[in-house]
């Protein structure tokens, strides 16, 4: 009975999520602006408090104990967080600048308008999938211990009842992959990826984390605590990336609304309260 309280609930919470968060962004071109702002400033408060209150607290954890430097060991994943971001804003800024190098012929005036308008659009559509596939890689490296972690709740359950703790994992994944597929898929379709594309894509992330889920099940098998900080500590530094680069700009520039900072809020403290069960 276990079993099948295992594959129903973690496919739930992590292939069928993903899934119905990207159904959701297809859907959210045809909503009205009024519906929409809310759920993308709230999606981007879900996303900074999984960052400050969980991955920050992840990455620290591994590294207790490595040194007997208590410094040092607060210092390194900190330094892989800010480094894999960096390393990320210069690859962003690298495209940026490679896009924009082009000559312009002296007597083509009459089209250098709207020659640079097709290039800029050309420009911010490359570094929007740029961000697009960082975003991808963030969360999937991210699904890697949360999907061992899910298979293994599940065992810790004697057979004969039911396995609550599981359950509630599964639930409170179900409520983050969905924003987080909701997320992924319409930075995809800002990017003028197909709807296929998109789905597609996006869903294999979950699909991933149901895998590992069952490897974690049936193998009982779990991350060291210093790999799993490492692993956190890059997905970290990638989602900070994406957080300053895109999703904040977007929310400031194309959703803001006298209650955006409301609604980020509101996305923190759901986080929280989840990360809390």
């Amino acid at each position: 009975m276990g079993t099948v309280y295992f594959y129903i609930f973690s496919i739930v919470g992590t292939l069928l999520a993903t899934f119905l968060g990207t159904i959701l962004a297809i859907f959210s071109f045809s909503m009205p602006t009024k519906i929409i702002k809310p759920i993308q400033n709230f999606v981007v408060g879900t996303i900074i408090g999984l960052i400050f209150f969980e991955l920050f607290h992840h990455s620290l954890e591994g590294f207790e104990g490595l040194t007997e430097n208590a410094f040092l060991n607060t210092l390194y994943p900190f330094l892989i967080i800010f480094g894999v971001a960096v390393i990320f804003l210069i690859l962003h800024e690298c495209l940026h600048k490679l896009t924009h190098h082009h000559d312009h012929s002296p007597d083509d005036e009459e089209k250098t308008h709207d020659h640079g308008h097709t290039h800029e659009m050309f420009v911010e559509s490359n570094s929007t999938l740029l961000s697009s596939f960082i975003f991808l890689i963030a969360i999937s490296i991210h699904n890697i211990p949360e999907g061992f972690s899910l298979g293994i709740v599940f065992t810790n359950v004697n057979s004969s009842r039911v396995p609550v703790g599981g359950i509630v994992m599964a639930v409170v994944m179900f409520i983050h992959n969905l924003l987080m597929g909701f997320s992924m898929s319409k930075s995809f379709l800002n990017s003028n990826k197909s709807k296929v594309f998109s789905v597609t894509l996006v869903s294999l992330s979950g699909l991933l984390s149901f895998v590992l889920a069952i490897i974690g099940y049936y193998l009982n098998y779990s991350m060291n605590e210093l790999t799993s900080s490492i692993i956190v500590a890059i997905s970290c530094g990638s989602l900070l990336y994406i957080l300053f680069i895109e999703l904040l700009p977007e929310i400031f520039y194309e959703y803001k609304s006298k209650y955006t900072l409301l609604y980020i809020v509101s996305g923190i403290l759901l986080t929280g309260l989840l990360l809390v069960l």
